[in-house]
């Protein structure tokens, strides 16, 4: 078996490297998200922890009966919830609360802080700000490093934040990365500070999920084969995933779009999971 260089891992991990106008995505999707502040009514950065970065936004809907909970890419380094305020907006036009997670960026913290503070930020949602008929109904989703993000609160144990087993209905990863260790391989690690020891603990192919709710992973199908591999092999590993989902004619930027877009493949898995009975 061929050995793989570190040049092999940074094309396969780093999407800036295979999608030319990847430096457009940042500036595009921060005024689609002063757009939607600036249409919406909201909650405005709600405290959750003590970091400056400890806070989300809560886009609300009357009489909602389900809430979906993103959490925003950017391996773990980059961006925050108000560049993706815009992914409330389709979901708000079907009755569907959106909260929109921010949390601190490495390398002032590690992932393993980031999970935990991706915890906090659900509980305090849980206990102080969705509605009953919105808490029997939530699903949490990401892209990117959201995606390996939201696989991590499946794998919670919620009873210990006074919450249920299972809070969740469901949950839509998109174009996750599981399985951190790679990322040693790669200038990502100038930031995230992985070692073999941190990133081994932070595997999700070697833990099982806690919550018992369904989990429908999704990559774009443009994407390189490691990021396409990730979503697959969580799929296999995990009882409660959907085979994965390949979104065709997508790559890891504009995937995550889908969440806005009705007839897209993310926005109906969030309905699905979101709205059954």
């Amino acid at each position: 078996m061929l050995l793989k260089d570190q040049a092999w891992y940074e094309l396969e991990y780093n999407p800036r490297l295979s999608v030319s106008d990847a430096a457009d995505y940042g500036p595009k999707w921060t005024e689609w998200g002063e757009a939607t502040r600036q249409r919406r009514q909201y909650l405005s950065n709600l405290a959750y922890g003590d970091h400056p970065r400890e806070i989300k936004d809560v886009f609300a809907v009357k009489d909602a009966k389900a809430a979906v909970i993103f959490i925003h890419g950017g391996y773990w380094r980059g961006f925050s919830k108000d560049v993706f305020s815009w992914v409330a907006d389709a979901l708000n036009t079907r009755g569907v609360t959106v909260a929109v997670i921010n949390y601190p960026l490495c390398p002032e913290v590690t992932i393993a802080d980031i999970v935990v503070s991706c915890r906090k930020a659900i509980a305090t949602l849980w206990h102080q700000t969705l509605t009953d008929d919105e808490k029997k109904n939530v699903i949490v989703t990401g892209h990117s490093a959201g995606g390996y993000l939201t696989a991590a609160m499946f794998a919670t144990d919620w009873t210990g934040f006074t919450m249920p087993a299972t809070p969740f209905k469901g949950g839509v990863p998109i174009s996750g990365v599981f399985d951190v260790k790679p990322l040693i391989q790669t200038s990502i690690n100038e930031q995230a500070r992985l070692t073999d020891e941190s990133a081994s603990a932070l595997n999700l192919f070697t833990q099982q999920p806690l919550v018992r709710a369904p989990l429908i992973p999704i990559y774009g199908a443009l994407e390189s084969s490691e990021f396409r591999r990730q979503s697959e092999e969580i799929a296999r590993r995990w009882s409660i995933a959907e085979p994965a989902l390949g979104f065709a004619n997508r790559h890891h930027f504009n995937v995550v779009e889908g969440i806005n877009e009705p007839d897209s493949p993310i926005f109906d898995a969030l309905l699905r999971l979101a709205l059954q009975s």
